[in-house]
């Protein structure tokens, strides 16, 4: 992927192979990584007149805009807007026979009645919408669904596969509906967002492009681990409401230490450094890691900030730390060290990222001690086994061959 302007967090070189071995490896993770390009959008689909159809929305996986018998062919190009503005206009007539309990003669189906009603102003802003609902939004676009109260949460997902058309005997009793399929990522409290957001929320547009400057806080709403502009972010997720500081210690040893051997790298050190020496690196080079910060941001899970992979580094091995015995294995994946696989099936192939990020985990597990290694593991499963700590990243292992 053509990465951001200027960008340095995944081109910066460093020591070791950029390339996996061609060995098999012993653990292959996944970086599950939202990668949002500079020029990428988010959209808000509002789910109807007074949010009607948020608990659709959020039950059925599908978004659309709230025009019945809009029979549309994803198959060409869309229509030419006086054609699609007689079909809006059309649908609305359906539309509003419906809610009115279907009272006289059904709206007609011919469109030659609906010329002259082209001229109407909103019917320009319904057809721009469905244009970029159903033609512009490619799979994997980010949207967003609004919940009808302050408290109620907002819906953050992605698209997934093509337009498609839809009947429903509960909607508008079976008459076809152009829909996309959308993988709802996580929701979030309208209330817990910032009022400029929130603002957003209340337009009554069917779709509001949201400001490319406060794309950020919906992506720390809807992924685990994301990409954008100057922003690598993760997110280390705990289940348990009880959160002592013994706790907290043990996972800060292991996201110390790692960070602490990866700026070892940075300096350019090539023998294996202990947990002391890597913490004291820390401290002796703090205009090295200011970047690297530890957010606590409430109950339930902790997230990791840095402009370059770091914050990547230390989710994956963490991830390969919690990782369980594989099959016909007597120890878990930190025994001993490892061949890692560095993939990221929420990007493109080969992404710069990825392969900045496995040569990264390839360095630090070159350079920690494996008894200092097994320590932070140990430290990292008890926080585990007390809070539930874990990372939403992937870990598959090799089944040994049998003897």
């Amino acid at each position: 992927m053509a990465f951001l302007r200027g960008w340095n967090k995944c081109t910066r070189k460093i020591g070791g192979n950029m390339r996996a071995s061609s060995a098999s490896p012993d653990l292959t993770i996944d970086l599950a990584t939202r990668v949002v390009g500079p020029s990428e959008d988010i959209h808000i689909i509002q789910p109807g007149q007074e949010y009607w159809l948020y608990d659709r929305f959020k039950a059925s996986k599908k978004v659309f805009l709230d025009f019945p018998g809009l029979e549309l062919d994803f198959s060409k190009p869309p229509p030419a807007d006086h054609i699609l503005k007689r079909m809006v206009a059309r649908s609305i007539a359906l539309q509003e026979w419906y809610v009115n309990d279907q009272t006289g003669p059904r709206p007609s189906d011919k469109l030659d009645d609906y010329v002259g009603r082209e001229g109407r102003r909103r019917l320009g802003r319904y057809v721009g919408a469905i244009k970029r609902v159903y033609w512009d939004l490619k799979p994997g676009a980010i949207v967003v669904v609004p919940g009808p109260h302050y408290s109620d949460d907002v819906l953050i997902g992605e698209l997934v596969g093509a337009p498609i058309m839809y009947k429903n005997r509960s909607l508008y009793d079976e008459e076809i509906i152009p829909v996309r399929r959308v993988e709802w990522r996580r929701r979030k409290p309208r209330s817990a967002f910032k009022l400029e957001v929130r603002d957003k929320f209340g337009k009554p547009n069917p779709v509001t492009q949201l400001d490319r400057s406060l794309r950020v806080e919906i992506l720390r709403a809807g992924f685990d681990q994301f990409v954008i502009d100057d922003e690598i972010s993760v997110r280390l997720n705990t289940t348990k409401d009880d959160f002592n500081t013994l706790d907290d210690y043990n996972i800060q040893t292991f996201v110390n230490y790692v960070a602490g051997v990866l700026l070892a790298a940075d300096l350019g050190y090539d023998k294996e450094i202990g947990f002391n020496d890597a913490i004291g690196l820390l401290r002796q080079h703090p205009d090295m890691i200011p970047e690297l910060k530890l957010n606590i941001n409430s109950i339930g899970f902790q997230r990791i900030v840095s402009h370059n992979v770091k914050p990547l580094v230390i989710a994956a091995l963490l991830s390969a730390a919690l990782a369980v015995a594989a099959p016909g294995s007597a120890s878990p994946a930190y025994a001993a060290p490892v061949s890692t696989h560095v993939v990221n099936t929420a990007a493109p192939k080969n992404d710069d990222c990825t392969v900045q990020v496995s040569a990264r985990v390839a360095v630090a597990m070159k350079l920690m001690k494996l008894d200092e290694w097994k320590r932070v593991c140990e430290n990292a499963r008890e926080a585990s086994a007390s809070t539930g700590l874990s990372t939403t990243m992937k870990v598959r292992q090799r089944k040994k061959a049998k003897p």
